[in-house]
């Protein structure tokens, strides 16, 4: 694994690192699986510029995961095969689930799963729907959102989790990331590095590189050989969320609103508790995209 110091460092890498892979079965695939949209409250980040981003820096497979919702992911796949970049970039669905417990990630997805179940119920429907249960900054105390740390060990000890972000791009204090690497560690569950991008600017900050896999099954297999390369975003990025929720609110006044509604934002486990377990209504959901902005 690499710990760039700053992003230009980690693509150059991993342009080097792609031009030195040969043809199939050697090609790999550079995969972040953890990546937000204007489908989550607190990005304005549009399908089609995602896309673009993606694709010129090098991302080959994404798992893009929004906030309590799948549907997002969807516009993003549906997206690329409009755009015909389907051979360049592979669409994962995901959801980042507001569980009564804190943050669940699921992967390889079929559909949304309500927020406000438990962590475990939450990991239980993941691997029903044949899908992965990736942890999401499990250690990151300037989050109230994150999963805490008794229902963390419970999945851990009865192996449910299936990956666990060792370092997340956004998480302050990079102590907080080595806390969540000793973890995995201890528990033998393999790590990933995440850009938990909600922006143009954070897009490929974190990478996964990895032999090509096409299902969660295959994925699985190869987590163990990840080397996973990453820089860290400025503590100031925080500041772009804040300012894509107050913006999507103005929009909505405005009667323009071009993200998503109040519900698909992160949530603290105290809240997810207070009120009833629910999916996205459509008047909660982004109308679809018409330009890129």
């Amino acid at each position: 694994m690499t710990i760039a110091a700053s992003a230009t460092e980690l693509r150059t890498s991993m342009k080097e690192e792609r031009e030195a892979t040969g043809p199939p079965p050697t090609r790999k695939a550079f995969a972040d699986f953890h990546i937000h949209t204007r489908f989550s409250r607190d990005s304005i980040l549009t399908e089609e510029t995602f896309i673009r981003k993606a694709i010129e820096r090098g991302l080959t497979h994404v798992a893009v995961t929004n906030h309590n919702n799948v549907e997002g992911a969807i516009a993003v796949r549906e997206k690329v095969a409009e755009l015909g970049v389907g051979d360049q970039l592979t669409v994962i669905l995901g959801e980042e689930v507001s569980t009564a417990d804190g943050e669940v990630v699921g992967v390889f997805l079929t559909k949304t799963i309500p927020r406000g179940l438990s962590a475990n119920e939450t990991a239980d429907e993941i691997h029903r729907q044949g899908g992965l249960v990736s942890i999401p900054h499990p250690f990151d105390p300037f989050r109230g959102s994150h999963i805490k740390e008794g229902p963390l060990r419970n999945l851990a000890e009865v192996g449910k989790i299936d990956m666990l972000e060792v370092f997340n791009c956004r998480v302050t204090f990079q102590r907080h990331n080595l806390e969540a690497a000793e973890f995995a560690n201890r528990y033998g569950i393999p790590g990933i590095a995440a850009s938990d991008s909600h922006s143009g600017f954070e897009v490929a900050m974190a990478f996964n590189a990895l032999p090509t896999f096409e299902s969660a099954d295959e994925l699985k297999a190869i987590l163990p050989q990840n080397n996973w390369h990453a820089s860290r975003s400025t503590v100031f990025i925080h500041a772009t969320t804040r300012w894509a929720v107050w913006k999507n609110m103005f929009d909505a006044w405005r009667g323009r609103r071009t993200a998503t509604g109040p519900i698909l934002g992160p949530q603290a486990p105290e809240q997810v508790r207070r009120e009833p377990v629910q999916r996205p209504t459509g008047a909660e959901l982004p109308p679809k995209e018409k330009a890129d902005e």
